[in-house]
């Protein structure tokens, strides 16, 4: 039987790695993905944007029986508590 793996989307790419390695599955890859770019740059898709908690990547798709996992990059709206602007 086939494992589904719907109960990793929508996770943030840690926990969803933490969950999948609990599994015994280890050697995962994480390909991002992105929309489609907009007319200005915005500092908050980026990985700083988001170590500053203005965004979180999250998964979108998992394939090959986990072993892939797509992710993107959201907007949370604010940053974390603690984070610096």
């Amino acid at each position: 039987m086939r494992q589904t793996f719907e109960h990793l989307l929508g996770l943030p790419t840690e926990a969803a790695l933490a969950v999948l390695s609990a599994s015994g599955i280890t050697q995962v890859s994480v390909v991002p993905t992105a929309a489609p770019s907009h007319a200005h740059s915005d500092f908050r898709r980026s990985e700083e944007g988001e170590a500053q908690g203005y965004a979180s990547t999250r998964v979108v798709a998992v394939h090959d029986d986990g072993r892939t996992l797509y992710v993107s990059r959201f907007l949370t709206g604010k940053p974390e508590e603690g984070a610096h602007a």
